[in-house]
C-alpha cells in the first residue's frame, strides 16, 4: 500500500469524481483509476462504486476513509515535525546555570528565542560550575552558563557572555558600611566568607589573587556553595564577602554592597557546550545568544 495510493482515494471520496480528482492531484484519469484499482485488490475490498452518471463511496469505503484520514494527518504532522528538527527549530535543548546567570542571563534569552522557536522546549536547571562542567562532558546537559575562570578543559567550547564588577558586601553594622569605594588593603583582620572552591576553582582562586595582590590574607571563617548563602552570613554577621555585582542587585537584606576602589579582574560567565556536540538545535541556541549576550 503506497501513500500515493491513499491521497488518490481520499481525493476521489472527497470530490466523488475521478475527473475533479485527477485534475486537482495533476494525474491522468486512467493512473488514478489504476491506483484505486490497485488500493482494493491490495486491501481485498471496493472502496467505490462507478458508473457513467456518479461515484459512491461503498461501506468500506466510508470506514477506510475515516480512519486513514487521521492517519496521514499524523503523517503529516510527524512530517513537518521532522523537517522543523533537521533545521534545528524543535527539540530539548538541556541548560545548566548559575545563580547569577539565573538572575541576569537566562529568562531573557530563553524568552527571546522562544518567540522565534516556539517548537523548541527547555529543561532549565541551576547547577554549580563543576557541576555543569562534568554534565557537559557526560552529554546530561546541553548548554552550561557556568563561571569563568575555568582551566584545563580543552573538550569545552566557552565564550564569555557576562562581565561585571566585582563588589565589597559587609553587614550593614560594619565600620567599612560608611567608607566607600573600598580599598582591599582596608580589608586586613576581616573574618571572610568565601566562596567553596570545590564548586568553581578557577573563581574561588580569582578572588584569593586579588586579594593576595593587595597583602591581604582572608581569615575564611566560612565557605558555602551559592551566592545567597554567602549574602545570608553577612547579614548574619559571620563576616564579609567579595562577589559579583549581579549576586546582590534587587536583593531584599540588611547588608551594604560598597563598590571596590582596586583595579582587579571582572568577574565573567560564559557559554559553553561540548565541542563534540553537533546538534544542530544547540548550535542555532548558541548562535542567537552569542549574538545577543557577547560582550564587546
Amino acid at each position: 500500500m503506497e501513500l500515493r495510493q491513499i491521497r488518490s482515494f481520499l481525493s476521489v471520496a472527497e470530490t466523488l469524481s475521478f475527473v475533479h480528482s485527477a485534475q486537482i492531484i495533476h494525474l491522468s484519469q486512467p493512473a488514478l483509476s489504476l491506483q484505486i484499482k490497485a488500493l482494493e485488490e491490495e486491501l481485498g475490498v471496493r472502496l467505490l462504486e462507478r458508473n457513467r452518471r456518479r461515484t459512491v463511496l461503498t461501506a468500506a469505503g466510508i470506514a477506510f476513509r475515516e480512519d486513514v484520514s487521521g492517519v496521514l494527518v499524523g503523517l503529516d504532522h510527524a512530517v513537518h515535525r521532522a523537517k522543523l528538527a533537521a533545521v534545528g527549530r524543535l527539540g530539548l535543548l538541556r541548560i545548566g546555570f548559575i545563580s547569577t546567570a539565573g538572575n541576569e542571563i537566562v529568562p531573557g534569552i530563553i524568552r527571546e528565542f522562544r518567540e522565534l522557536h516556539p517548537h523548541v522546549e527547555f529543561s532549565l536547571r541551576n547547577i554549580l560550575t563543576m557541576d555543569q562542567i562534568q554534565m557537559l562532558n557526560d552529554g546530561t546537559i546541553d548548554i552550561g552558563f557556568l563561571r569563568l575562570p575555568i582551566s584545563e578543559h580543552s573538550e569545552l567550547d566557552a565564550v564569555t557572555v557576562h562581565r561585571e564588577s566585582f563588589v565589597l558586601v559587609v553587614p550593614a553594622s560594619h565600620k567599612l558600611a560608611k567608607k566607600r569605594p573600598v580599598r582591599l588593603s582596608a580589608l586586613a583582620n576581616q573574618d571572610f566568607v568565601m566562596y567553596e572552591r570545590k564548586h568553581a576553582p578557577g573563581f574561588h582562586d580569582l578572588i584569593m589573587g586579588m586579594l593576595r595582590n593587595a597583602g591581604i590574607v582572608p581569615r575564611v571563617y566560612q565557605t558555602a556553595g551559592e551566592m545567597p548563602t554567602l549574602i545570608a552570613l553577612v547579614e548574619s554577621g559571620v563576616g564579609i564577602a567579595i562577589l559579583p555585582a549581579s549576586a546582590v542587585r534587587n536583593r531584599k537584606t540588611r547588608v551594604v554592597v560598597c563598590e571596590i576602589a582596586d583595579n582587579i579582574p571582572k568577574s565573567e560567565i560564559c557559554l559553553a557546550i561540548r565541542k563534540s556536540n553537533i546538534s544542530v538545535i544547540v548550535e542555532n541556541f548558541r548562535e542567537f545568544a552569542l549574538k545577543r549576550l557577547r560582550p564587546g
